[in-house]
């Protein structure tokens, strides 16, 4: 697509996963206005607005994205949306490697993230940390009789143990308290989840490749 024949604009691209140059290759707009209601102070006050959407097209992936504007005189900031969603992550290339259930949860923490729906995205977390330890061990207690269980047995250190506690915690206080994260915490999270999940997965792959390895000739005496 020639840049000649195109505006071009920076966006955050889902495709790029960060801000890129994108070509507007549609644009649409509808506005207006009216008096204040007569029973305002202000009622010889115009009110405004002004709705703008834009197809916009990544330069480098070619990624297609909505984006729509709205402005209200009323309001502070101009409001704009994107469709589908602008995303800051994508699901792990070795999500399907892992026990259907876990990756089917995963699915949906990834659902609420591109929604924005931090907390969803906190309990789901939460609930991935419950399913990787009773798989492992068995529904034996409570959170912290697993956690005990799973550092005695090797399956996490110590520090991980800490970290997953703060982790197990956050998404309670989601659950029960409201407690909305921001948005780069909720990442920290998510990548403490991921990491203990791809260890499932490496730790499988290691048995796989060791069966694998060729089996070292005896040495002539």
């Amino acid at each position: 697509m020639s840049e000649e024949n195109f505006k071009i604009e920076k966006a955050h691209c889902n495709g790029c996963l960060h801000e890129t140059k994108h070509f507007v290759i549609a644009e649409r707009s509808n506005s207006g206005s009216e008096l204040a209601d007569k029973s305002d102070p202000y009622c010889d006050y115009e009110i405004s607005w002004n709705t703008t959407y834009k197809m916009l097209e990544c330069c480098g992936c070619e990624n297609i994205s909505l984006q729509r504007r709205f402005y209200f005189s009323e309001f502070d900031d101009v409001k704009e949306e994107y469709y589908p969603p602008q995303i800051s992550r994508q699901l792990p290339k070795w999500h399907d490697e892992i026990p259907s259930d876990w990756s089917e949860m995963l699915k949906e923490v990834y659902t609420a993230l591109h929604a924005d729906s931090r907390r969803l995205a906190l309990m789901g977390a939460r609930t991935l940390i419950d399913m990787f330890m009773n798989d492992q061990l068995e529904d034996i207690g409570g959170f912290s009789q697993k956690m005990n269980k799973l550092e005695s047995e090797g399956l996490i250190s110590k520090p991980n143990k800490a970290i997953l506690n703060t982790v197990l915690e956050i998404g309670h206080a989601a659950a029960h308290r409201g407690h909305k994260a921001r948005p780069h915490e909720v990442d920290k999270v998510i990548d403490i989840v991921e990491n203990l999940l791809q260890g499932y997965v490496l730790r499988n792959t290691v048995q796989d490749l060791e069966n694998k390895i060729p089996k070292r000739k005896p040495r002539k005496t």
